[in-house]
Formats: structure tokens, C-alpha cells, sequence
């Protein structure tokens, strides 16, 4: 019988190997050595840790994996079962900026057991979840940064992110037909209208029909988008002039009017309201990679 070594919180070994694990009988918790750091090994078998993104201060989270779905706008009840309608997905940042939706007709459902890390997904079919802006949620446009892990749909026209205003269009566009399928930012809190902005690369194996991280980094002279913490080709020197979650301007989550018969799947939405550093970004990109099984590059 194999038997784990243990240690205490004040007594871990002094020069970890990755991957060395240890059981701490003073707090109870496994701990694995990441390489650069101790972290915990979490209940459901991935190795990542929630308080790296807490320690960035987000300004709007959406986590699937947290139990933050409400039956309705008022947060009624809590719900977590397979099929369930999700009217309310709190925002886990503490900020109150939850995405909801009064129309028990164009709720989405949660899907559980998705994936190889069997995480909890929000399945949009003809759906979306809507913030409206306030003066509090409302942040500069140069000098953010967001994150989606989504499972999208051979459709093209649907979008991730839209505002009432158009101010913010992010669209995914292609079809499996043409051999192409990529994301943009068509509009980026106040960029001119563009079907090329921020275009990722024309990469169908890597976003059609497969979990993935996307990212937009809007720093105050350059515009840049990942995919799994790739960056891709198209960067841009012209950057947002106006805001995001503006005061009194709606913002749909996955706009899925188009693909109304193939659902896409959310499984966390991140909003920073700074451009983060490389070194940040790849604080998320590989919590939300080990978190979800995805692959991920670092920059």
C-alpha cells in the first residue's frame, strides 16, 4: 500500500520537484509543488487555486464551477441541476454585477459534466443573460482586459459579447463549410465598426467545437487577443476610446439568435480593469487551463 508523505503548513521541504505532493496534517489540505509554487489540490482533481485570481481583483467574474446560478432575476433560489434555467449568474467579484434575464423564455440551462474535467457550462440556445451598465460597473475601455472559456457552435453571426449601443460587438464568425472560423472584436467600447479588428487566426480545429480560452487585452496603444494564451497575428495600434458596462447600456452575454438549433457553451466569463501584465495574463490563462483541461501557452 502506497502511503503519502505528509508534512506541516511551517515544515514543507525545502526544494520541491513539480509535481512533488504532500498531505499537511495541520491544515488537512494535499499540496502540490507547481514548479514555482505550493498549491492545493482541489476537491475535484485540478490543480489550481482560486485566490490566484482573487489576488487580481476582478472586476466582474462569472464562474460556472461555483454554484452562482439563481431560477430567476430576484436571485430567488439557488440552482445547479442538469437542465435547470439559469435567470440570474451572480458575479462572484463582489462588485454585484450579475448577468440576468426576467424572460423565463430566454433563460439558458446549465449543463453538467462537461468535458474532460466534467466542469458546469451554461448552454445558450436563442438565449442570452443581460448586465445592464451603472456608474459603478462602467471602466475605461483602454486599460481592460476579458476573458470567456466557451464551447462554440459552427454559426456564424452569433455574438459573445454585445451592447445596446454597439459600442461592443464581439462576434464569432465562419463556418466549418468554408474551412475557416475565427472571433473578432467587430467593436470594442467605442473602436469604429471593423470586420477585421482583432480578428484571431483562421483556425478551425483550434475553435470549432472545442473548449477554449479567448481573451482581449486593451492596453492604452495596443489592442491583442489569445487564444489558450496564444497570441494571435492580428494586433492593433488602435485602441478603445469609449467604456465598457457603460451607465445605462445593456450588455448581452452570447447574443445566439442566429445559431438558435446548436447551442454554445459559457463556462466563465473575467472582466480586469487594467491591461494585465504578461505575467497576470498568464496567471489566468493556466488557473482557467488546469480548471478546465485545456492546453495552454504562456507569454
Amino acid at each position: 500500500m502506497s502511503t503519502l508523505l505528509t508534512c506541516t503548513s511551517s515544515t514543507r521541504p525545502g526544494s520541491p520537484a513539480a509535481g512533488d505532493t504532500l498531505f499537511e496534517t495541520d491544515t488537512n489540505k494535499v499540496i502540490v509543488y507547481s514548479g514555482t509554487a505550493w498549491k492545493e489540490y482541489q476537491d475535484n482533481g485540478q490543480l489550481y487555486n482560486d485566490s490566484d485570481i482573487t489576488a487580481l481583483s476582478p472586476h466582474l467574474w462569472l464562474d460556472g464551477a461555483g454554484g452562482y446560478f439563481y431560477d430567476d432575476e430576484l436571485k430567488s433560489n439557488l440552482v445547479s441541476d442538469d437542465g435547470d434555467e439559469v435567470g440570474a449568474w451572480a458575479d462572484r467579484s463582489g462588485n454585484g454585477f450579475d448577468f440576468v434575464q426576467s424572460n423565463s423564455n430566454l433563460r439558458p440551462r446549465i449543463l453538467n459534466n462537461f468535458g474532460a474535467s466534467n466542469e458546469t457550462m451554461v448552454s445558450y440556445d436563442a438565449d442570452a443573460l443581460v448586465l445592464t451598465g451603472s456608474a459603478s460597473s462602467q471602466i475605461a475601455g483602454a486599460g481592460s482586459t476579458m476573458f470567456f472559456v466557451l464551447y462554440t457552435a459552427p454559426i456564424s453571426g452569433d455574438y459573445l459579447l454585445r451592447s445596446s449601443d454597439s459600442t461592443t460587438l464581439i462576434e464569432q464568425v465562419g463556418s466549418i463549410a468554408g474551412g475557416d472560423y475565427f472571433f473578432r472584436a467587430k467593436a470594442y467600447a467605442g473602436t469604429s465598426s471593423s470586420t477585421t479588428y482583432l480578428r484571431t487566426d483562421l483556425d478551425t480545429e483550434q475553435l470549432l467545437r472545442k473548449l477554449s480560452i479567448y481573451s482581449i487585452r486593451m492596453g492604452s496603444s495596443l489592442a491583442e487577443s489569445f487564444v489558450n494564451g496564444t497570441t494571435q497575428a492580428d494586433t492593433e495600434t488602435t485602441v478603445a476610446t469609449g467604456t465598457l458596462f457603460t451607465n445605462g447600456v445593456s450588455y448581452e452575454l452570447f447574443d445566439n439568435t442566429v445559431g438558435a438549433d446548436s447551442p454554445n457553451l459559457l463556462g466563465e466569463y473575467m472582466v480586469f480593469d487594467s491591461a494585465l501584465s504578461d505575467s497576470d495574463m498568464n496567471t489566468v490563462t493556466n488557473y482557467l487551463g488546469k480548471k478546465y483541461s485545456i492546453t495552454v501557452s504562456t507569454l
